[in-house]
């Protein structure tokens, strides 16, 4: 039983390793713009899939390590993260329930709503200017979002995660 709760745990903190070295891995200049939210997409797996486990809480966490490993000001993405995250595990039952394109149109909104939050709050602390070609990636999120949720749950139905 203590083993499978390490496996269990171990596939939770892997898949956010992967998703943290893709956000960081380069891209070529004139395809960053599709550049998807990899973190985002893991993240909402998991609050949709396990919201008793994986909560804001998480998302903080996860945010604080987005901006360490970013450079960025420091708590910017895990203020945004848990603020949107609030929402998506309050409404979990309602979002899981849906059909997978559907929610594909939602991570586009959900991502493209994160990435405005945040130059929102730089602009705020300072100045920023937002590069629309961010609405690129979130299409790239929502378009990627069907292949990676089916991939997970399968993993996740591997290991037991309930």
């Amino acid at each position: 039983m203590q083993l499978r709760l390490i496996l269990q745990w171990m596939t939770i903190f892997l898949f956010f390793i992967v998703a943290l070295v893709m956000e960081l891995a380069p891209w070529p200049v004139g395809f960053q713009a599709f550049k998807p939210a990899w973190l985002v997409l893991v993240l909402t797996y998991w609050v949709l899939a396990i919201p008793n486990k994986i909560n804001i809480g998480v998302a903080f966490w996860i945010g604080l390590i987005w901006d360490l490993v970013l450079g960025s000001t420091l708590g910017i993405h895990a203020l945004v993260l848990s603020t949107v995250f609030y929402f998506i595990a309050k409404n979990h039952l309602i979002l899981r329930n849906l059909s997978l394109w559907f929610q594909s149109l939602l991570i586009i909104i959900f991502v493209f709503l994160i990435r405005f939050s945040i130059f929102l709050v730089e602009l705020f602390l300072h100045s920023a200017t937002f590069n629309w070609q961010e609405i690129f990636g979130a299409i790239a999120s929502g378009i990627l979002w069907p292949w990676v949720f089916l991939l997970m749950r399968k993993v996740r139905r591997k290991v037991g995660l309930h």
